[in-house]
């Protein structure tokens, strides 16, 4: 074992027993299933705030995006401005409203609150299975962090696949949302640090202030051709062409609207806190997306790679000591776990309260008395995430060609199917019904897959973005076409379904 490898196995195992210690303290607080789905919406804004940035950037943006840019060049910096401009936009438009309305209706997930929204078992099921999509996300996530055992400790990649699999599972099962908030705090700290020591290397691998730094990388980019130095890379897989370009902004719009962001919306204990909960995030976003700049910086310095994404890997142990690079290794393990098990408690959640609880006990097609139907929930909830756990495991035995691309598969197949619900209903109410919402999920997600499934899209980014966009403009023709028909706010809501005796 190299100088590299004993600190990272050191810092793996400090890393660990604060993971195991947080979990535990989750699951001391969880004893119902509002507990596991929004930690009893009892959260601050500050722990909010970078638990919420922590989910939202993954080991696809540790791994994933710096792949990009080592292999598309600075047309990759897309990316960047996609996550400053239009992510944070849509946590504005999105997050306040939503919120406020859950204090009244008190849901646990996003599909539990559009079928509260709409009074529509039907939206609250179909959203729920199509929360399955996030197996994708899951799965990418786990093999950023399999490539972490392979690249800095040796081992191959199928046994720190599934290392990182039990890890995850482990903490989630027993602690969740309160073992996810915990540990996604600790982990947006690592990331953060991490993301600023990476973007500052480039002043002493490059010898310069940040503008002799980008001038010496453009030079050699150039070297390997000129679209590694254009606006637009006919080569890359994601900005290869203006409209591509839109659509990766507008589907990091509907990003901020994902379902294991939104049940962090939902965690928030006072709506009033809002503002300061989407300050800290935006503070955190940028200084974790600063790590973009790594794959240029690899691309300069290690050019030929076969694999993208370990190009960060390969540049951070020519730019840094050991233990840096171990500081590296366990910040990518904490990136790949701060969103992953986020998307266990959203897909359990939504199995165990949205599908068995709501409605299955709800309206009466389970027997199930009320006393025992959260007991239940709860632990349907737990055995549903060991499950999505080994799926998600068996996906990547192989590992995909970019991470960056593979989880937007899952966050496509998600927001095409509830960004018109979420946006209309909250802006428009008076015409918002539980018809047009039953329309734009089905238009949505039917149109997405045609998109994906036949190709007719390369951008997995744009074939999500033209998907939402077809669903938000079904959601506003039907509302228009099938409004409430009493016209205000209330009448398209019911009361929260309750399991029934």
């Amino acid at each position: 074992m190299n100088t590299t490898q004993t600190y990272m196995a050191i810092g793996l195992v400090l890393f660990l027993v604060v993971m195991l210690t947080l979990g535990y303290l989750g699951y001391k607080k969880t004893t119902n299933m509002a507990d596991f789905a929004i930690a009893g919406a009892k959260m601050g804004p500050v722990v909010l705030g970078l638990a919420f940035a922590a989910t939202f950037f993954s080991a696809a943006t540790f791994v994933g995006y710096t792949g990009w840019a080592y292999g598309w060049g600075l047309s990759s910096l897309w990316i960047f401005l996609t996550l400053i401009l239009a992510s944070p936009l849509g946590l504005i438009v999105v997050a306040k409203r939503a919120r406020s309305r859950n204090v009244a209706q008190k849901s646990l997930s996003l599909p539990d609150w559009l079928g509260d929204r709409y009074g529509s078992d039907f939206v609250r099921v179909v959203v729920a299975v199509a929360t399955l999509f996030n197996l994708f996300y899951i799965a990418a996530q786990f093999s950023a962090g399999a490539l972490i055992f392979q690249q800095l400790l040796g081992m191959p990649y199928k046994v720190g696949l599934v290392i990182i699999a039990v890890i995850v599972v482990g903490y989630t099962v027993g602690g969740g949302s309160f073992a996810d908030i915990y540990t996604d705090a600790f982990q947006a700290v690592l990331m953060a640090v991490v993301g600023v020591l990476v973007f500052a290397s480039g002043f002493w691998v490059f010898n310069g202030g940040f503008g002799d730094v980008m001038e010496t990388v453009s030079a050699k980019l150039a070297e390997q051709g000129p679209e590694m130095v254009s606006t637009v890379n006919p080569d890359s897989g994601i900005f290869y062409s203006v409209p591509a370009i839109i659509g990766a902004f507008i589907i990091q719009f509907a990003f901020a609207s994902q379902p294991q962001l939104f049940n962090k919306v939902l965690a928030l204990k006072e709506p009033r806190d809002m503002a300061k909960m989407i300050g800290v995030y935006v503070a955190a976003a940028v200084t974790f997306l600063l790590v973009i700049f790594g794959g240029l910086y690899a691309a300069a310095t290690v050019p030929g790679l076969d694999n993208p994404d370990s190009a960060i890997f390969e540049y951070v142990q020519a730019a840094f000591p050991p233990i840096m690079v171990a500081l590296f290794g366990v910040t990518v393990l904490a990136a790949a776990m701060s969103t992953s098990d986020g998307i266990f408690v959203v897909i359990s959640t939504s199995i165990a309260n949205d599908i068995y609880r709501k409605f299955l006990v709800g309206r009466g097609h389970l027997a199930t008395p009320a006393s025992d139907a959260d007991r239940m929930a709860l632990r349907i909830g737990r055995i549903v995430t060991l499950l999505t756990g080994v799926i998600a495991t068996l996906m990547v035995l192989d590992p995909p060609e970019f991470i960056g691309s593979f989880i937007w598969i899952g966050i496509s197949g998600v927001a095409s199917a509830t960004l018109g619900p979420i946006i209309v209903g909250l802006f428009w109410p008076r015409r918002a019904s539980a018809t047009a919402a039953k329309i734009s999920v089905v238009a949505g997600l039917a149109s997405y897959l045609t998109i994906h499934l036949a190709e007719v899209e390369e951008s997995t980014l744009a074939a999500g973005a033209w998907a939402v966009c077809i669903g938000v403009a079904a959601m506003v023709l039907a509302s228009i076409a099938f409004p409430n028909r009493r016209g205000d706010e209330d009448s398209a809501v019911q009361t929260v379904t309750e399991p029934v005796e």
